[in-house]
C-alpha cells in the first residue's frame, strides 16, 4: 500500500477582528466582511469507494449596510497546491451574505490523503483567508 501525504498550507489569519461580527462604524478600517466560515461535507472517508467527492462550503458574511458599487473577488486554494480562479462578486446593496462552494474529487487505491482547502477573499486593502478542516480520506 502506496501513501500519499499532501502538505496542508500554513493558514493566515489576517485582522482577527474583521472574522468576527463588525459594526458600520468598521467599514474604512476593516473593510466590507464581517464572518466568514468554512465547512466540508465529511471528515473522514475509509473505503473502497475512490475516487470520492469532497464539498466545501464558504458562507461570507457582510457587514450592514455595505456601500453601493461593493466588488470583492475570492478564490479557493486546495492544499496540493492547485489554486482555482479568481471569482469576482458585486453583491446587492441588501445582500448580507452569500454561500459557495467547492468540489473536490480525489483518491486512488492504496492511498492516503489529507485534504483542505482555503478560501481567500479581497476587497480593497482588506485580504483575508479561512481553512477549512482537514478531511482524512483513505482509499483500500
Amino acid at each position: 500500500m502506496h501513501s500519499t501525504r499532501i502538505a496542508i498550507p500554513a493558514v493566515l489569519l489576517l485582522a482577527a477582528a474583521a472574522l468576527t461580527g463588525l459594526g458600520q462604524a468598521a467599514w474604512a478600517d476593516e473593510g466590507p466582511f464581517a464572518a466568514t466560515h468554512v465547512a466540508t461535507n465529511r471528515s473522514r472517508y475509509s473505503g473502497t469507494g475512490c475516487p470520492i467527492q469532497i464539498v466545501f462550503t464558504a458562507s461570507i458574511n457582510f457587514v450592514m449596510p455595505h456601500p453601493q458599487g461593493f466588488v470583492f473577488n475570492y478564490h479557493w486554494e486546495r492544499s496540493d497546491g492547485a489554486k482555482g480562479p479568481v471569482h469576482v462578486v458585486r453583491p446587492s446593496p441588501g445582500q448580507g451574505s452569500m454561500v459557495i462552494h467547492e468540489t473536490w474529487q480525489l483518491g486512488a487505491p492504496g492511498n492516503h490523503y489529507d485534504a483542505s482547502e482555503t478560501l481567500f477573499v479581497n476587497s480593497g486593502n482588506t485580504h483575508l483567508s479561512q481553512s477549512s478542516p482537514v478531511v482524512s480520506v483513505t482509499c483500500k
